[in-house]
């Protein structure tokens, strides 16, 4: 397999006085290296989607809205930058809600949103673990008492192509959709199940995750899987393993309450 084309993700060196800015999707993190300690400050730009993301050494001191710092007994000598995926499911809206007649099947093409893990060499502890665009809290389920708390995303499902075009600041997810009732399915909103995912990257930098089915079998439940697939139809032989799941389920297929999946 050739090299990954990427130059933002990865092992570092940060000696002390040294300086990185990491831009990827709306994040801007700044890491300053100093006796003993990291500094760390981060914002989100309002105004700036970096579809590429570019991480550079600098030299100017750029104050950023949240800081933080982290001390060490020596400090370390490089650092590691990580792609991930999220900590809690992400619900995903299309622009328009799709209806799916009884007996039939769909597939959506959805970008997730990537997060950020910032780690040492000398150590597995994640000294930083931040999303690379805002997102809100939501609770996703029938009620307050069944559900799961999520991540609301505007980003929306397609339904043609494969809707990544050189935007490497998220990851590629295909989402098969199965109505095996009698009755018409319609997708306001999905769950996808992000912690239980894997993250690959292809040769060009690009992420993306297994497929995922979800079966909706009666009114009253629907199944998820992880499949054995990669989104994409890719091979799995052809790409790089960048983050494992947090949360990993194997091959097990999950029955929930259907609106615990689609809305």
């Amino acid at each position: 397999m050739s090299e990954i084309t990427t130059n933002w993700w990865g092992h570092f060196e940060l000696a002390a006085e040294g300086q990185r800015l990491l831009r990827c999707a709306d994040l801007c993190l700044h890491i300053k290296a100093r006796s003993h300690q990291w500094w760390l400050g981060y914002e989100w730009q309002n105004e700036v989607n970096q579809f590429l993301p570019v991480l550079e050494q600098v030299e100017k001191e750029a104050d950023k809205e949240n800081e933080q710092r982290f001390v060490f007994e020596s400090l370390p000598q490089a650092m590691i930058v990580q792609p991930a995926l999220a900590d809690r499911p992400v619900v995903c809206r299309p622009e328009v809600s799709v209806t799916l007649l009884p007996f039939q099947e769909v597939t959506l093409f959805v970008c997730l949103p990537l997060w950020i893990k910032l780690g040492t060499s000398e150590s597995e502890d994640i000294v930083l673990d931040i999303p690379t665009v805002r997102v809100c809290d939501s609770w996703f389920g029938p009620n307050t008492r069944e559900g799961v708390i999520s991540y609301a995303s505007q980003v929306s499902e397609q339904l043609d192509v494969i809707p990544i075009a050189n935007n490497r600041a998220r990851a590629a997810i295909e989402v098969r959709i199965q109505n095996q009732s009698d009755q018409k399915l319609t997708l306001d909103k999905i769950s996808v199940p992000a912690p239980n995912l894997n993250l690959y990257a292809d040769q060009q930098g690009q992420l993306w995750t297994p497929r995922i089915t979800l079966v909706r079998r009666d009114n009253e439940d629907a199944i998820l899987s992880i499949d054995e697939v990669m989104s994409g139809g890719l091979d799995e032989k052809d790409l790089t393993l960048v983050c494992g799941a947090r949360e990993d389920i194997g091959r097990s297929k999950i029955t929930k309450a259907i609106s615990a999946l689609f809305g």
